[in-house]
Order: structure tokens, then C-alpha cells, then sequence
């Protein structure tokens, strides 16, 4: 009588550039999370975001008050503000920051003529 045949088991392995596909691709997953969390996070902590003054819902009017015969030297959009360079008929310089979302007068700062530096 012939005795059946034991197969051996056969231990599969995975190629080594299969496994380090594996493993860059799963740290690519994880780094990718990590972008997007940090992203998310820092769109939550600053404040109005990247919103642009034309993507406010509600129109605003306001006005601000200028010295008799000023002028409005310049306007300049720094940061989240607007500074409008204004000279007034006796030289002075001031300027006037404003909120572009709201239209509201933040402060002012004067440059008296020949002042100190």
C-alpha cells in the first residue's frame, strides 16, 4: 500500500519592495492627516479666516470724518486693516486705520510736521 503524500506546507513571504511599499505608503496616510489637522487647525484660530471684506453678507456705508481741507494722500491694505494716509491743510500727517469688513475707524496716528525722529 503506498502511503499518501504530506505535502509541506509552504510559507508564503512577501517580496521586501512589496513590504516597503506598504509601510511608505501607510506613513504617507499618516502624514497627509497630520497636514490636514494642522490646516483645519489654523483656519480655527485666526480670526475671519481668509475671508475676503466682498465675502461679508451685509453692505455697510460709513463715514469718516476728515479735517476741514484734508486730503487723502494714499490708501494701503496691511494685514487685516486699511491705512489711509490723510495730509491735512497745515502739513500734518495722520493716519487712519480702518476695518475693511465693517467700514468702523480702529484709531488714528498723527505725524505732527517737524517733529523729532
Amino acid at each position: 500500500m503506498a502511503s499518501p503524500v504530506q505535502a509541506s506546507p509552504s510559507k508564503a513571504y512577501a517580496p521586501l519592495w512589496l513590504k516597503v511599499l506598504v509601510i511608505v505608503m501607510g506613513l504617507l496616510i499618516i502624514a497627509g492627516f497630520v497636514v490636514i489637522a494642522a490646516e483645519i487647525a489654523r483656519r480655527m484660530s485666526s480670526p475671519g479666516g481668509m475671508r475676503s471684506p466682498a465675502a461679508s453678507s451685509k453692505a455697510f456705508s460709513e463715514r469718516i470724518a476728515l479735517p476741514s481741507g484734508a486730503q487723502v494722500q494714499s490708501m494701503e491694505s496691511v494685514a487685516d486693516r486699511l491705512v489711509v494716509h490723510v495730509k491735512s491743510l497745515d502739513g500734518q500727517s495722520t493716519a487712519y486705520i480702518v476695518d475693511p469688513r465693517t467700514g468702523a475707524l480702529l484709531g488714528t496716528v498723527d505725524f505732527p510736521p517737524g517733529a523729532a525722529r
